[in-house]
């Protein structure tokens, strides 16, 4: 429902490492490489989750599995590759995968239970809002001060008193 389009995925991703490059410091006790992987990796599925032939279509995949999951065992079977790759870390990482939705009734299977895990759920969220918001606004009539009803988001959106 964000960044829907050729090269979304991409800008999604920079949008997500920028916003945890401004905010890094903010909080004592991050671990930012660990926040920083989570932000890179955490729609890493949704390359094979889509299809792009022709259009963007949800693929066989994507439809039966989702892009948690395929992201997950994307992850998974490069973990493996690496000789004593951490433990702990494989955990932590694959956690980011699957809590960055937030909540069940979001899809993820757990919802985030690190510091680092929250942040990025929040971070996902609002890049993913700003993102869908513009794009609708700029939908809409340009000579209206008001965008129509957004049904998903359950409002309308106020673009400002337009210049005559």
């Amino acid at each position: 429902m964000h960044h829907a389009y050729l090269g979304g995925l991409l800008e999604h991703t920079l949008s997500l490492v920028l916003l945890i490059h401004k905010i890094a410091g903010h909080y004592d006790g991050i671990d930012n490489d660990l926040l920083m992987t989570g932000a890179v990796l955490h729609d890493i599925g949704k390359i094979h989750e889509f299809c792009y032939e022709s259009h963007i279509d949800y693929s066989d995949a994507g439809r039966l599995l989702s892009h948690i999951v395929i992201g997950l065992e994307m992850l998974e079977k490069k973990i493996v590759s690496i000789k004593d790759f951490p433990e702990e870390l494989a955990l932590l990482l694959k956690h980011m995968i699957v809590s960055h939705h937030g909540a069940r009734d979001f899809g993820s299977p757990e919802p985030p239970k690190t510091i680092e895990a929250v942040m990025l759920n929040y971070l996902d969220e609002l890049d993913s809002k700003v993102n869908g918001i513009r794009n609708f606004m700029a939908s809409e009539d340009p000579e209206s001060a008001w965008t129509s009803y957004h049904r998903v988001l359950e409002r309308f959106f106020y673009k400002g008193k337009v210049e005559q």
